[in-house]
């Protein structure tokens, strides 16, 4: 093609994007000679010798080395003044940046670098657009395709509303507009717009979550459910508009993409386990099923784009089959997602930004002061929808008792735009169904966007309440019959036996089932890649020896014995010291756990009367937990076996120490689950009552009847209350002036009992602890519950130590919130 063409502003900056004849393309010299002769290529071919930079791989080189430092740069300075952006931002920024600087004169060097002459191959843009593509199959491979079927319907119908509302009404807008007439922004624009104003893209809100280290939260989840939920009614608003506007090739469209889903679904995703049963524990994945699927996202992109359809939906869904977490999922981020985001996907973002047009859009400012234009048309109706998304979102969440403040911090999130809006907007301008005027309005508004969300978040959400629930998860809850979920975390063998005796003691059986989730704990030294191990998927190879063999068959025996009433799961978790807790928590946040029961970091030796090893890096964790943990936790300090098994006739003896607080409570849940068992365990309750306030053996009963059953058990059947007639619990009163009375009657009952149940903070401000409170060695486990874990204690009794969940008040009516 002839490279005298007399093309305009938008022809000549869009690098290699031309209108010749009704036809675009990209045109390219053939022979292409990738890189120059050095310095000897002037004088070898004198005339016809070429600068560095004019060549593909110099000049390649150039956009990604100048992409990097200004992101860097800008990544550096933002965060020493503390503001959080996402890092995709900085790239666009970037763009934005040297698109400007180069077209202060076309004939400088720099315009010669950066918008080279057509004839030259684009390969920039060629990376950057593999760079994406690559991303977002990477985010498909992360993203868990089973959540819209296992999410609550109140995270659907948020997601729900916030697109269908500004969906509306904004396609009420465009319809009075165009019956109004003057419009000058085109159908298919207008279309567009609402679309994408009205979607809240998994993708964009995914990368908003973790730049700024909140999607393994609570907060993330719901975001990030609701987004998913926008996307599956994307994809059906797209095809009930490509046959409403196209007929039988639409129909054909349609058709095309249900057959793709069900090759994914049920030959793609099956295929996919078989690989991950073939990989055994603790071995890399074959190079060949990378290369598979590498090869599957290839053809997965040319299917889409031969059917007419947006080409890296193709990878994306290929990414969704894939079943995410390790082997396969952790596997393929691993091998590519770092060199990706660090040196391929910033040429998308900053080569994308730099084909919008400044001066153009400052020149039609002044429209909007006449409120008319394109700008003026295209900004109201975006502010419109924007506003109706931001009012729906929060109104929905709020509905379902999220506070407001939180409220509005998710719809904030959900109108973030990013990468998946810029890079469809880019392929819309290629293929004429918008105009570079609205492309530069939409690339402002977004780049706007992606900057000030992440600001007016740091005024409304707090980071810290990471692995918080907006939602009860914890013992007191459950009703009769209801199945405890719970995560058991083992980090040392002498930790296996204790941690099946106690669930030995919470009495699975058919009234009281149980879902046992083990999770193994495996400290990472050296280099090597952090792991996380489910046992149900992967198998150890034939002949070798698991690391967690000893805690697989342990618990198997401890499920085989109970298998009618408990189900089990078991899992390896090998990662930095510093990181494990958020494991645990993610884990017990992520399937909806109500107790997480934690080892205690001292153990004691074969007889129990002196402590052999205290562990701080256990103990360091067990904090961690406490301080974020979506649930209740125990901390459990053993001693002996709490069920006697080997002995007749034994009765095991527990004791619940109450005191009325809200980790008392959950105590007495856990105690009403042991209770179940029978005859082989008896139960006491002895409650601490300062001495102004003593009352009645009789008239405790009753209260405790009232108050602590009614409000913290629940809806409890008669059958399975604890009453007076039980003949298996006994209930002690004891009048107390002060903590060293406590202390001496609880050193009286020490030898009398296998078990002690008691709450982190029971007694904790009140006569009870008076003047011990400052003598406490362990916070983690309260003043009553460190004296009796603690060496002076004489007796070989374990300890539960229960603290409840702490879940998130209305910030202004201080209400339980139930979402």
């Amino acid at each position: 093609m002839n490279k005298d063409l007399n093309m305009n502003y938008w022809n000549m900056s869009w690098r290699g994007y031309i209108d010749y004849k009704n036809a675009s393309g990209f045109c390219e010299a053939h022979p292409s000679i990738i890189n120059s002769h050095g310095i000897w290529e002037v004088s070898s071919y004198k005339q016809q010798g070429m600068n560095f930079w004019e060549y593909p791989l110099p000049n390649l080189m150039i956009m990604i080395f100048s992409t990097f430092v200004i992101w860097r740069l800008l990544d550096f300075s933002w965060k020493k003044i503390g503001l959080r952006v996402p890092s995709f931002t900085y790239t666009m920024i970037a763009g934005v940046i040297l698109g400007q600087t180069c077209h202060l004169s076309n004939k400088s060097w720099l315009h010669q670098i950066y918008f080279p002459d057509d004839n030259r191959p684009k390969t920039p843009e060629t990376l950057g657009a593999f760079g994406f593509l690559i991303y977002w199959f990477l985010k498909g491979v992360t993203m868990d395709a089973g959540m819209p079927f296992r999410m609550e319907k109140k995270y659907g119908v948020i997601g729900f509303t916030t697109m269908f509302v500004p969906f509306v009404c904004g396609t009420s807008l465009f319809r009075w507009r165009v019956q109004k007439g003057n419009t000058s922004l085109l159908p298919m624009e207008y279309r567009l717009i609402i679309f994408f104003q009205s979607l809240s893209a998994f993708t964009s809100v995914d990368i908003l979550l973790k730049d700024l280290n909140i999607k393994h939260s609570e907060f993330g989840r719901i975001a990030l459910s609701g987004a998913m939920m926008t996307d599956v009614l994307a994809f059906v608003i797209t095809f009930s508009n490509a046959i409403r506007w196209e007929r039988y090739y639409g129909l054909f469209q349609t058709i095309c993409f249900c057959v793709f889903t069900a090759f994914m679904i049920f030959v793609v995703r099956p295929a996919m386990y078989w690989m991950i049963k073939q990989t055994p524990e603790g071995r890399p994945v074959k190079d060949s099923y990378i290369y598979s699927i590498l090869a599957l996202a290839f053809f997965s992109f040319q299917f889409f784009d031969k059917v007419h359809l947006f080409g890296p939906t193709g990878p994306f869904a290929l990414g969704l089959a894939i079943p995410n977490g390790y082997p396969l999922g952790t596997t393929l981020v691993q091998k590519f997602e770092s060199f990706n985001l660090g040196v391929i996907l910033p040429l998308f973002g900053s080569l994308s930004m730099m084909q919008v047009d400044f001066l153009w859009l400052l020149k039609e400012c002044g429209n909007i002061i006449g409120m008319e234009g394109q700008l003026y048309e295209a900004i109201t109706f975006i502010l419109f929808l924007n506003a109706t998304k931001v009012i729906a979102s929060t109104v929905a969440a709020y509905t379902f008792k999220m506070p407001l403040r939180d409220s509005f911090a998710l719809s904030l999130v959900l109108s973030n735009k990013s990468i998946f809006e810029l890079a469809y907007f880019t392929y819309a301008v290629e293929v004429k169904s918008i105009r570079p005027e609205i492309f530069t309005i939409m690339a402002t508004f977004m780049l706007l966007t992606s900057i000030f969300i992440p600001m007016a978040l740091e005024l409304v959400h707090d980071p810290t309440k990471r692995f918080k629930c907006y939602r009860r998860r914890d013992m007191i809850i459950l009703k009769d019959g209801a199945e405890l979920q719970c995560l058991v975390c083992v980090y040392k063998p002498d930790h296996i036996t204790s941690m099946t005796n106690l669930l030995e003691a919470l009495n699975p059986s058919k009234e009281s089932p149980m879902a046992c989730n083990i999770l193994h704990l495996i400290e990472l030294v050296g280099q090597a890649s952090p792991m996380f191990i489910s046992h149900q998927l992967q198998k150890p190879e034939p002949g070798s020896t698991s690391c967690s063999d000893n805690v697989i068959n342990s618990f198997r025996r401890f499920h085989k014995q109970f298998f009618e009433y408990t189900s089990l799961n078991i899992f390896t978790s090998i990662s930095m010291s510093e990181h494990m807790h958020e494991d645990i928590n993610w884990l017990a946040l992520s399937r909806g756990l109500s107790l997480i029961v934690l080892p205690f970091h001292r153990t004691w030796s074969v007889d129990r009367s002196t402590i052999v090893s205290s562990d701080d890096t256990l103990r360091i964790l067990n904090l961690n937990v406490l301080k974020r943990a979506p649930c209740s936790v125990g901390i459990f300090i053993s001693r002996k076996p709490i069920v006697e098994s080997h002995m007749i006739g034994y009765h095991s003896k527990i004791c619940l120490v109450f005191n009325g607080g809200k980790d008392d409570r959950e105590g007495f849940a856990i105690l009403n689950r042991m209770r179940q068992r029978g005859k082989r365990i008896s139960l006491t309750i002895i409650r601490f009552v300062p001495t102004f306030s003593e009352m009645e053996n009789q008239e405790w009963e009753k209260r405790f009847q009232l108050i602590n059953l009614k409000e913290s058990v629940g809806k409890i059947n008669s059958g399975s209350n604890v009453n007076e007639n039980d003949e298996n619990v006994t209930y002690i009163d004891k009048a107390v002036s002060d903590g060293s009375e406590t202390f001496k009657i609880l050193r009286e009952m020490a030898r009398d009992y296998d078990l002690f149940i008691v709450g982190r903070g029971s007694g904790i401000g009140t006569e009870v602890t008076s003047g011990i409170s400052e003598w406490t060695e362990f916070d983690e486990l309260g003043p009553i519950g460190d004296f009796l874990a603690s060496h002076e204690y004489p007796s070989r009794a374990s300890v539960l130590v229960v603290r409840k969940q702490e879940y998130i008040h209305h910030s202004q009516s201080q209400k339980r919130i139930h979402i």
